[in-house]
């Protein structure tokens, strides 16, 4: 294996006092694996198993202020990552007594505990790399794994060129690379398969705008010679000629989701989610991690002649009364069993037969629905009042 770029920071031992800034740092021991797992457990016990294939590591670290003046010190300064060069935060807010995090006064020192999630336990590094103090000035690395280093990757190839303007996109599976960073687009899913693998708190929102709800897996690989975080919003839906569209929700993104600090030459593969709006069309996907180190790179979500632009949603219409009879607006319609989109779908109706309103509006899943019975046919059911009209009756 070659190394791909030219990252080569000081990897400090266990033990060894480390000045990095305003601190002195001293990795007293690690815990990996099972044995960090039963410590997690042991502090709180909703800490569990790491997600997916990552494992528990806790790092325990002495931190003594150098300086003239408080510093304030906490586990969000510290990543670690596994042989395959993701670096991790910490993601948790229990765990040992001490975390070491605290104001720590000129002169004093504070020891605690530092746990994260990490891939491949063979080779574990741990980064000192705080936000508050900036830059990489005072960054410092350091061994949870006897003789860890830098991971090494295979060289990275050449520019594909793919992508370079909106009017040449690349396709699902090209990849492309926009500043610090290799993209490519995996896997597309929408509906009820995105609301399937969104995270809890997303599936809160509810299903019934999942058609709305647009996860993409994607492959990034850092091409840079430094690490570098791909951002959450690296990722948009544009118009035809590249343009964002505005004002579209990014949602939180299945796991293992993309937006991860990755080593020099380090591939990962992740999830996001976008949420689009009644004007936002699925015609283009921009790449473009950061607009100062990177041009913009552009994908295709299919062929350009033959995407559909997707129909506004109309108003619903609340002031219809038992009796009215009603039209469809807007085809195909599914009359469901129940007042919800998770319910049973009863037909699927193609506006050949007026409908007649069987009760009062029942709000339900942000939907205003109705009754109704199927004039020609006599089945009854709930159907979304959005696309509901008065009909013309003789």
């Amino acid at each position: 294996m070659m190394q791909t770029a030219t990252f080569a920071p000081t990897i400090h031992p266990a033990g060894e006092a480390v000045t990095a800034g305003p601190w002195q740092f001293t990795l007293k021991s690690a815990e990996l694996g099972d044995s960090a797992l039963t410590t997690m457990t042991n502090a709180n016990t909703a800490n569990g198993d790491g997600p997916l294939d990552l494992q528990w590591a806790i790092a325990y670290m002495s931190a003594t202020n150098t300086s003239d003046q408080a510093q304030v010190i906490n586990v969000t300064d510290f990543a670690a990552c596994g042989a395959e060069g993701v670096l991790y935060r910490s993601p948790l807010t229990a765990g040992p007594f001490p975390l070491l995090q605290g104001i720590v006064e000129p002169g004093d020192t504070l020891e605690g505990a530092l746990p994260f999630w990490v891939g491949d336990l063979s080779n574990v590094l741990l980064q000192f790399s705080s936000p508050f103090l900036g830059g990489n000035w005072a960054d410092a690395w350091f061994a949870m794994t006897e003789g860890a280093t830098i991971p090494s990757f295979e060289p990275v190839g050449e520019d594909s060129g793919l992508g370079a303007s909106p009017e040449s996109p690349a396709a699902f599976g090209d990849t492309v690379r926009s500043g610090d960073f290799d993209v490519s687009i995996d896997r597309y899913v929408t509906g009820q398969e995105a609301f399937d693998i969104a995270p809890t708190g997303v599936r809160a929102l509810g299903s019934w705008d999942t058609a709305n709800w647009h996860s993409l897996l994607m492959t990034i690989r850092n091409v840079s010679d430094k690490p570098r975080f791909f951002s959450f919003v690296a990722v948009r839906l544009t118009d035809y000629d590249g343009e964002p569209w505005d004002h579209l929700l990014q949602l939180s993104a299945p796991l293992p989701d993309a937006a991860k600090e990755l080593l020099p030459g380090a591939t990962h593969q992740g999830w996001c989610c976008i949420e689009t709006q009644g004007w936002a069309a699925l015609n283009l996907l921009r790449v473009q991690n950061n607009a100062i180190t990177g041009d913009a790179r552009y994908i295709s979500f299919g062929d350009l002649s033959t995407t559909v632009v997707p129909e506004d949603t109309p108003q619903p219409v609340t002031d219809l009364q038992v009796g009215d009879v009603v039209s469809i607006a807007q085809t195909p319609l599914n009359l469901r069993a129940e007042p919800s989109t998770s319910a049973e779908i009863i037909t699927e109706l193609d506006g050949s037969s007026t409908l007649t309103i069987t009760g009062e509006a029942v709000e339900a899943g942000g939907i205003t629905w109705y009754p109704v019975t199927v004039d020609a046919t006599g089945e009854s059911g709930y159907v979304a009042s959005n696309y509901l009209v008065l009909a013309e009756v003789d």
